[in-house]
């Protein structure tokens, strides 16, 4: 049996270097020294893992998982920048694409199998460290690494909520912003309070300091909680490895800039915090008043601080429901918070109505069928009828459809919309002005919307492969680890009047860094150097969370654990969230599953040590 295996790696370890160069006219061999010697060291280890027996190959689930990790693996390589289909067409390409598929579905799977084997391996007892001396060390990091960005920066679309929050009115474009939800609005109140109240004391700088402070105190406090339960759960390796991981400047960098984002983080971090404690303690029968208080608090603020986050609470609640029903146990409790939860959400939704408060626009929430409808008519225009050609030409304007079509970004797209709360330029702003294109989406633009995702469904229907090639080419550096993407941090500096003179608060020319731009430049090439370390680029990397979420997937599967499946369903919909979004591989999306996935692996980890221990006994 290890004959066989030994020769599956051999043949595996040349298909792994077959590549996908974005000229098909160009050897399919792969050329590049440190990938090849990276697919070599994870082949000898492999070798060395079937030599010590630590590799089953009977174990079937491995295989169908490996399976699947290929295919997805080379589909998106196929489809990256929509090459239409070129590696599957011509006999060579498709050799050599279906011998890739079958030497990484060998190397995924065997992959799989020394995961399953020291998935849950023996935790080494290790004193947690006191909450105060975690969050102490903790905070002295964060301070050392963003010092030189002080008094704080503020990302783009924070200098928007801003301008909508003070009612900023931009002189050259006679244009007066207003209040929408396209950023959440109760993000932009806590911003605007919290700025207002610095700037009433020590002037703007210290305004931009004070919102950075709350986001620092809050996010460092949460954080160290989740530092503190993976030391409970999985000892000082886990303990050690989820301190570094939040000390690094993938969480630090946010900590200076004003962004909804960075709480959102944070947020999630603690909303899955609480559902997990939940989770496990309707397992054991602890569950107490105190943990419902607390999960509809970070519940509630998780989906305050992101417009899909809602959706995510909704299903764990729903998971908790059915857990509490097939335990039959703590039942009343798990209901009182979701109505708790359904209350303060609908509640806050009649207040943004009471305030006339601007909803975001439908294209925010539209971006890939706008592509996938767009990438027809790019290609297939003759399936489309002259009544489905005029409906398609309200949203997005046939003649526009072309220049603005780009498969990694759906922003320009999406501009083409009638409505538009995006207002990403000023000659967006200045449609508006003209009417041209409208803040609030009108009752006729609802319909017109309605008729397009009917046309969307239709051709979906009609097309389901080039959907499916559009789905994955839009997000080919979410669901694949090895396609190059933009690797950094989100750093942006204050975007000032001069670089965007349409989104200028008032107060913006008083903004003054402590720091000149030398100095802050040096500190950000410092934590990029930091972050793109092998370790922490490798975390880091937007496919990292769907990739781990399928392999917990995998391992839960084999070890037929079908209640702490329910307990990855809020994670996986998280996942397929950010496959939506309007840009590929873009990391702010990832980094909130990104903060979650020690909580969840922790808890997994630990309770399959007690399943190994048990028996052990």
């Amino acid at each position: 049996m290890k004959k066989i295996i030994y020769l599956l790696l051999i043949v595996a370890s040349f298909g792994m270097n077959i590549t996908y160069p974005e000229n098909v006219d160009v050897i399919r061999i792969n050329s590049n020294q440190c990938i090849s010697l990276f697919f070599l060291i994870w082949v000898g280890c492999l070798f060395y893992m079937v030599k010590k027996n630590k590799i089953n190959i009977q174990i079937k689930s491995v295989w169908i998982f490996g399976f699947i990790l290929s295919v997805i693996y080379n589909a998106t390589f196929i489809a990256n920048n929509l090459s239409d289909s070129a590696y599957l067409t011509g006999l060579v390409n498709i050799l050599l694409t279906m011998f890739a598929l079958f030497s990484w579905t060998i190397i995924f799977s065997l992959t799989l199998s020394v995961i399953q084997k020291y998935f849950g391996f023996n935790i080494v007892n290790w004193h947690t460290p006191k909450t105060i001396y975690i969050w102490l060390i903790l905070v002295i990091i964060w301070i050392i690494s963003i010092a030189g960005f002080l008094p704080g920066q503020i990302s783009w679309d924070g200098v928007r909520q801003f301008c909508e929050f003070e009612r900023t009115k931009i002189a050259y474009l006679n244009f007066k912003y207003i209040p929408t939800n396209h950023h959440p609005w109760f993000t932009t109140i806590i911003f605007g309070t919290l700025f207002n109240v610095g700037r009433s004391l020590f002037g703007v700088n210290f305004g931009i300091f004070l919102v950075v402070l709350f986001q620092f105190i809050i996010s460092s406090v949460i954080y160290t909680f989740v530092i503190k339960y993976v030391f409970e759960k999985t000892g000082k390796y886990g303990g050690i490895g989820a301190f570094i991981l939040f000390a690094s400047p993938i969480f630090s960098s946010y900590a200076i800039t004003i962004d909804k984002s960075t709480l959102y983080y944070a947020f999630a971090a603690w909303f899955y915090l609480m559902f997990t404690k939940i989770f496990e303690k309707i397992k054991i029968s602890q569950l107490k008043w105190d943990d419902i208080l607390y999960y509809c608090l970070a519940s509630s603020l998780f989906g305050l601080f992101r417009n899909d986050s809602f959706f995510i609470v909704i299903i764990a609640t729903v998971v908790l429901i059915f857990l509490s029903i097939s335990k039959k146990r703590n039942l009343m409790l798990i209901m009182v918070s979701i109505f708790v939860i359904l209350g303060i959400h609908f509640g806050w939704n009649s207040y943004l109505n009471l305030k006339n408060v601007v909803k975001s626009s439908p294209s925010e929430a539209l971006t890939l069928p706008t592509r996938q409808l767009s990438y027809i008519y790019l290609h297939d225009k003759n399936s489309l009828t002259k009544n489905e050609l005029k409906i398609i030409n309200r949203i997005t304007p046939l003649s526009k459809i072309s220049q603005n079509f780009d498969i990694n970004n759906g922003d320009n797209l999406k501009s083409l919309y009638p409505s538009n709360t995006f207002l990403n330029s000023d000659q967006i702003i200045s449609d508006v002005k003209k009417h041209k294109k409208t803040i609030r989406t009108t009752n006729t633009e609802k319909r017109e919307i309605s008729q397009y995702l009917a046309v969307w469904l239709k051709e979906g229907i009609n097309h389901p492969f080039k959907y499916v090639y559009v789905y994955l080419g839009a997000n080919s550096c979410y669901l694949n680890p090895f396609i190059r993407y933009s690797d950094g941090l989100f750093l942006n500096y204050f975007p000032g009047p001069e670089t965007h003179p349409y989104m200028a608060p008032s107060w913006s020319k008083q903004y003054t860094p402590v720091f000149n731009e030398k100095i802050r430049d040096i500190y950000r090439k410092a934590m990029l150097f930091i972050v793109n370390s092998p370790l922490l680029m490798f975390i880091s990397n937007p496919a990292f969370p769907i990739w781990s979420t399928l392999i917990l997937f995998c391992v839960l599967f084999e070890l037929r654990k079908k209640v702490n499946l329910m307990l990855l369903l809020p994670l996986a919909v998280m996942c397929l969230l950010f496959t939506i979004t309007s840009i590929n591989g873009y990391t702010r999306y990832t980094i909130g599953v990104l903060a979650v996935l020690p909580i969840v692996i922790s808890y997994l980890w630990r309770d399959r040590y007690n399943d190994k221990f048990c028996k052990v006994k």
